[in-house]
């Protein structure tokens, strides 16, 4: 509750007091029905304050209704009817003994109801966080299963892939400048280059060496990986902005690694601004983790497909295997970090999450 609204419901409560001691005063000795009625009125703003705020709450009001009742007691019924008296006394007492009471309740009730909040409020945390973990070791094992699967299929592919180049281009040599035939022999080179280039990634992806881990700062890294796309950049009219925080120490990584990577964040930015826009590097520094986050204002990325970017083979561009941000998820998790992506205001947003190791 707010102090606007706190002080708000103090004035309606004890304004319902007040009215109720004006009541006694204005109303006859000899209406004692009325008086009685007025005595067990005092017990709604008491009650109501010890709901609200607890015991210091109902005795709060409990002492307003005895201050405001007891000169109407002295006045007018302490020498006419002293038993009457007696009586209006003990209400007095219970006026503090509900309030007490009441207000402990209240206390109890809330202090129940937020352990109860904060009991769902840590289970809904570790529900999110169990997802995340599930969706994670889901992701690695159809990496995992997958690099399997390509390095056998890799060697089975390469060498008659070869042979295959190899004798087209004997066949192109036998083949007059000038002949019609030779649109088919460089049809069937694109194709074999196509595959082969299918091929070196399916290699990548599967012989991913393990990383020569040393001291980088993440802020070199990004310079680094601005350096060469900022002429590409240049020329779809699109800003290359930087928000580079001083880290206050240096994460282990294999550089080269992590450079592909945000290489390649950078490139397929790139790649949803033909024309123009803004591509901003940033790094990030919370309790025990830093982050480098690669933000574009492409459009972002369709709700439905964000679970399914970094599976293998998934892809929404026509001349794309599917392949480029799966390594890069391996790479990242290779190094023990986190590469997740969202939707920002104007477009995408990649980060790549590591722990620091103090």
């Amino acid at each position: 509750m707010n102090k606007k609204n706190l002080l708000i419901s103090i004035l309606i409560l004890g304004g319902f007091i007040l009215l109720i001691s004006a009541l006694h005063f204005l109303t006859p000795v000899d209406s004692v029905i009325l008086h009685q009625i007025y005595q067990r009125l005092y017990y709604i703003p008491i009650i109501l304050a010890a709901f609200w705020y607890g015991w210091r709450g109902g005795l709060g009001a409990a002492l307003l209704a005895s201050v405001s009742y007891l000169p109407h007691i002295a006045l007018h019924w302490q020498h006419q009817n002293y038993e009457y008296a007696l009586n209006q006394y003990a209400e007095i007492t219970l006026f503090f003994v509900i309030g007490a009471v009441t207000g402990w309740l209240g206390d109890q009730k809330r202090r129940e109801y937020e352990r109860a909040e904060r009991i769902n409020t840590e289970l809904q945390t570790a529900y999110t966080e169990l997802r995340q973990t599930v969706s994670q070791l889901l992701q690695a094992e159809r990496l995992s299963s997958l690099a399997e699967i390509a390095s056998s299929v890799v060697h089975e592919v390469r060498n008659p892939l070869g042979a295959i180049k190899g004798a087209v281009e004997i066949l192109e040599d036998e083949l007059a400048p000038d002949s019609p035939r030779r649109e088919f022999a460089n049809i069937a080179k694109t194709e074999v280059e196509r595959i082969d280039k299918l091929v070196k990634e399916f290699l990548q992806f599967a012989r991913a060496p393990k990383p020569d881990r040393a001291l980088v700062n993440p802020n070199e890294l990004v310079k680094s990986v601005k350096l060469l796309i900022e002429q590409q950049a240049e020329k779809q009219s699109v800003l290359i902005e930087e928000s580079l925080l001083n880290p206050s120490s240096s994460l282990m990584l294999d550089a080269e690694q992590i450079k592909q990577v945000l290489l390649n964040l950078g490139i397929n930015a790139l790649q949803t601004m033909p024309t123009g826009g803004t591509l901003i590097f940033r790094t990030l520094e919370e309790e025990n983790r830093l982050s480098i986050e690669v933000e574009d204002t492409g459009g972002g990325i369709d709700e439905k497909n964000i679970s399914r970017i970094f599976n293998p083979f998934f892809t929404t561009k026509e001349k794309s295997f599917g392949l480029g941000l799966s390594i890069a998820y391996k790479i990242v998790g290779e190094h023990n970090g986190k590469l997740t992506a969202r939707n920002g205001t104007q477009g995408a947003i990649f980060r790549l999450e590591f722990e620091v190791r103090r």
